[in-house]
């Protein structure tokens, strides 16, 4: 047997050598660690050999090199422009231009808090995960990473991601089994790896993500004459979390609910704020303390949906130097799936002032913030995307805020969803036996 096994891997190493050489890859030896991975990478057309015949594998990816790649691997690469990037750092000199603002249509990649994509910058594995748990299925809290040497260097923007992509198999940690390092630039050896686990693993990749899904609906509606593209609008509903909105409507489709902008969201904190040791670019999560339901009985989210607020701007007192606000502005939800969406929001503020769930305690108080709020309506939508949010400095654990959707908030109906409501219902369920 143990003979028969040699041969095996003999056979292979020979066969990965006559394939180098067709290649020519001369810069990467029969028995490296990822050269199996790094020829399909080169075979499928991911990665490009570098001055004719060379590899250099131990040489780092830049973050738009990395996108225009990983473009290839789910098929999307071909995909119409239908936007204009946001990024203030490209322009028609940017290198894979096309494909950076792609990634930035299809929710892959999302830059920087100052606006910017930074393309040339040499991608870490904190960016990498963060963009494959961007396109991926999966649960962000369905492994646990502690028994890695350094989980507990990985920054809090992308400790969720690492946890996702570790559940799903999604990472690489050469040489040592134990150890992420997180802060470390991605070679192009493992991003060889890392496309090869997801060209083998497109079930992991959303279904929004992938070529062969398009495809296979493209197909459908070519055999049934429908377009699974388009919407049904089935109703207008209203939301009222709080009697102060600015608006109340909700969208329903028969795929989607759209919570349109000036709605007003309830989120619970689960992280500690202190303003005073606050940098730019952290963030804090708050939570939906209960499911959330229209007036009308359609059920939009469920309890424990995820808020994700980020620190964008640290102002700092005239006389002391020291940061006393942070302009804080919610980016992004996650559904307790693991699903993550886009969304656009501010803790809801009145002169200067975070208003607390707990502030409005009786019906005389709520009308006045009606009142307030309702007067400045279309105005207060007009220019929300310039508000300055401040928060207090210290919000404890467990503190109740109002969230100004500043931007429509789009909750797509797909499987998952399906699945979170099964499981809301057969809960339920076990309740009314009890």
């Amino acid at each position: 047997m143990k003979k028969f096994q040699k041969f095996l891997v003999a056979t292979f190493a020979v066969l990965l050598m006559n394939i180098a050489n067709a290649l020519e890859i001369v810069d990467v030896r029969s028995d490296y660690w990822a050269g199996q991975e790094i020829v399909r990478a080169i075979q499928n057309g991911y990665i490009y050999v570098i001055d004719g015949n060379k590899f250099k594998p131990e040489d780092t990816m830049t973050r738009s090199e990395f996108v225009t790649a990983l473009l290839k691997v789910i098929q999307r690469q071909d995909e119409a422009i239908t936007q204009r990037t946001t990024f203030k750092d490209i322009d028609n000199l940017t290198p894979n231009k096309r494909n950076i603002i792609l990634s930035e249509q299809i929710r892959m990649a999302f830059g920087y808090p100052d606006k910017t994509f930074k393309p040339n910058l040499a991608i870490n594995h904190n960016e990498t995960m963060s963009m494959i748990a961007n396109i991926t299925n999966g649960n962000y809290v369905a492994s646990d990473i502690t028994g890695f040497k350094d989980y507990n260097k990985i920054p809090l923007w992308a400790k969720r991601a690492w946890i996702k992509n570790v559940a799903n198999g999604l990472y690489v940690n050469h040489p040592d089994l134990l150890s992420f390092t997180p802060a470390n630039d991605l070679t192009r050896a493992e991003a060889a790896v890392l496309f090869d686990k997801i060209a083998n693993n497109l079930d992991k990749v959303k279904e929004q993500y992938r070529d062969l899904y398009n495809s296979a609906m493209a197909e459908d509606e070519d055999d049934n004459g429908l377009d699974f593209d388009k919407s049904v609008f089935i109703a207008e509903n209203t939301l009222d979390l709080a009697p102060f909105a600015t608006n109340n409507k909700v969208q329903v489709y028969d795929n989607k609910k759209i919570i349109e902008a000036g709605n007003i969201l309830i989120g619970t904190a689960l992280d500690v704020v202190e303003t005073r040791k606050d940098l730019v670019g952290h963030e804090y999560r708050f939570t939906a303390p209960n499911d959330v339901y229209s007036t009308q009985g359609t059920f939009l989210y469920p309890k424990g949906t995820e808020f994700y607020a980020r620190v964008d701007k640290i102002g700092y007192s005239a006389w002391r130097s020291k940061p006393e606000t942070s302009t804080v502005v919610f980016h992004k939800y996650s559904l307790p799936t693991g699903e993550t969406y886009d969304m656009a929001g501010v803790p809801f503020t009145k002169n200067d002032k975070v208003i607390y769930v707990n502030d409005v305690k009786n019906v005389k108080k709520a009308k006045d913030l009606a009142n307030y709020k309702m007067s400045q309506k279309e105005y207060l939508i007009a220019v929300a995307h310039q508000m300055s949010p401040l928060m207090e400095f210290n919000i404890k654990t467990g503190k109740t805020i109002y969230i100004l959707l500043t931007g429509d908030m789009v909750i797509p109906q797909n499987e998952n969803y399906l699945q979170l409501r099964t499981k809301k219902s057969l809960l339920e369920q076990d309740d009314n036996d009890i």
